[in-house]
């Protein structure tokens, strides 16, 4: 390849990371995310993958102590509050630099450098809480929820093992050992999963001529996207003083604490740049 060619390759790219950070980052990523129909069918994918991994999770659990039917019955009269945030960060740095070099007697060589920096970063934070009673999650003895086969992979939260299960039979086996009281309205079972993938690329293209030397350097641009999935799941039993539609006060207050604390703790990595 030319060097002419290089240096077009190199400007297409950077015209392409460039811009990272100056608008509003997309859900989905490129090349996924031409339209609103494209983005919104992620977040659907997703909120579909979280039902199907509450159902399965709920029914394994209570069918697997069908020998003891009233060990894991009580979870019928639970509720689980769901809270997913997609935090999403976009970042462009430019940095050029430059070594002039002008006529110089023999005895002494004068050089002059000089450097820009310019950075924009734009970050979007969608949130959707939504709400499940067990016993409309529940599939029956031989129940299992069918997927979608070919869903997006966009996120790490569509079909992977969330381990849902695992953590939902800690409180039926404290319940079946007489260790945990299971119509105690003080019961709250949580369980947050958080997935972070970040990309990043960068492109320096480079002048050498007599007088002066560009880029020799460093990176000239630098462009990253930041993708932050996080899912908040929070089981506890359902409010008789309301018609059974919500959780039970402390579970409600549970779930809004620990989503509060996320976003603390987020904003402090950001912050720190990390």
């Amino acid at each position: 390849m030319s060097a002419n060619r290089l240096t077009v390759a190199a400007f297409l790219g950077a015209a392409l990371l460039a811009g990272c950070g100056t608008q509003v980052p997309q859900i989905r990523d490129f090349p996924n995310n031409n339209t609103v129909a494209d983005n919104n069918e992620l977040v659907q994918a997703i909120i579909v993958s979280i039902h199907c991994e509450l159902k399965d999770a709920v029914t394994k659990v209570i069918n697997a102590r069908a020998h003891n039917y009233y060990t894991a019955e009580f979870l019928k009269k639970w509720g689980a509050q769901v809270g997913l945030t997609l935090q999403l960060e976009e970042k462009t740095t430019v940095s050029p630099n430059t070594v002039y070099l002008p006529p110089s007697p023999p005895s002494s060589i004068f050089t002059l450098a000089g450097g820009l920096t310019g950075t924009a970063d734009a970050t979007r934070i969608d949130k959707i809480n939504f709400y499940y009673k067990v016993s409309e999650l529940y599939l029956g003895p031989n129940g299992k929820c069918q997927r979608d086969d070919n869903p997006p992979h966009d996120s790490l939260l569509i079909q992977s093992d969330l381990k849902l299960a695992e953590w939902l039979d800690v409180m039926v086996n404290g319940v079946a050992t007489g260790h945990i009281t299971s119509i105690g309205n003080e019961n709250v079972l949580s369980h947050q999963i958080t997935f972070q993938v970040t990309t990043s690329g960068n492109v320096t293209p480079a002048w050498k001529l007599v007088r002066a030397t560009v880029n020799q350097s460093g990176s000239f641009l630098m462009a990253s996207r930041d993708r932050k999935h996080d899912l908040l799941i929070t089981f506890g039993p359902l409010d008789k003083t309301k018609s059974g539609n919500f959780l039970v006060p402390i579970a409600e207050s549970t779930h809004i604490s620990s989503e509060l604390a996320s976003g603390i703790t987020s904003g402090f990595k950001n912050a720190l740049g990390q």
